[in-house]
């Protein structure tokens, strides 16, 4: 006579666990060999790449850092980082601008080079993050990223003094503002409460003397450290990659 368990009693086989024991027992550099296409099965696995999605749903979305070159292409003492670190998941992004930074001399060039492959190589190494490099005009190409990531927010570092760039930010940052994402501007200047910070420059003094003395009279802002972490976003979008600063210079000569 056979006895019939009852199915809500059948306690299933433990088949993963069993598969991982045998191949723990062996030598630990085959089982690590054995087991890593299962970890890498967990990693991306569509319940963990939707966390990214399900902030923003949440209203957390993506956090744009809109890298432009003007002296902001670092980590330590960025306004744009800080801030952005606190928000929700980073995308940094630089936009190669043909009719902004392709009208740079050589040693510029190299100089911007040379800061992005530092940058690019800092964020991956210390926080896991992807620098998305694009070419064309800021003001298409940002909103079109903004959409790929579901981004809320662009942080951006205010106006440069240099009219190319200043008008391509300003052109960015309306473009985006239409697209429904929120802008976040910072300043990296040194002295805080200055009485010409954001009014015309007509408002400066009319000498350097009184400018210099002025200036002593604000407040010294002390720099800030790089960000603790940093959260990618997973997905991330495509970056086009940095070419060789060679092929921005020759394209450069060209143009000019």
């Amino acid at each position: 006579r056979f006895m019939v368990t009852p199915p809500h009693l059948v306690r299933p086989r433990p088949r993963l666990a069993n598969w991982l024991s045998s191949f723990l027992l062996l030598a630990p550099s085959r089982a690590l060999v054995a087991v890593r296409p299962f970890i890498h099965a967990v990693q991306h696995h569509p319940l963990r790449q939707r966390s990214s999605a399900a902030a923003a749903a949440d209203g957390a979305g993506a956090q744009l850092v809109w890298l432009t070159g003007a002296e902001d292409l670092r980590l330590s003492d960025h306004g744009g980082f800080e801030a952005a670190s606190a928000a929700g998941a980073v995308v940094p992004v630089f936009v190669l601008d043909p009719a902004v930074h392709l009208s740079y001399p050589p040693p510029r060039l190299r100089r911007l080079h040379r800061a992005l492959s530092s940058l690019e190589a800092a964020l991956s190494e210390e926080y896991g993050v992807t620098l998305v490099v694009r070419r064309g005009g800021a003001s298409a190409v940002l909103p079109q990223v903004a959409q790929e990531c579901g981004a809320t927010a662009c942080h951006v570092v205010a106006d440069d003094v240099e009219a190319p760039m200043r008008v391509s930010q300003r052109a960015a940052c309306a473009a985006l503002a239409d697209s429904g994402v929120a802008l976040r501007r910072w300043d990296g200047a040194l002295r805080s409460g200055c009485p010409w910070s954001g009014a015309a420059a007509a408002s400066l003094p009319p000498t350097f003397p009184e400018y210099a003395s002025a200036a002593r009279a604000c407040t010294l802002v002390a720099a800030a450290g790089a960000p603790k972490a940093l959260t990618p976003l997973e997905p991330c979008p495509t970056s086009e990659g940095l070419p060789g600063v060679e092929a921005w210079i020759a394209e450069a000569a060209v143009a000019a």
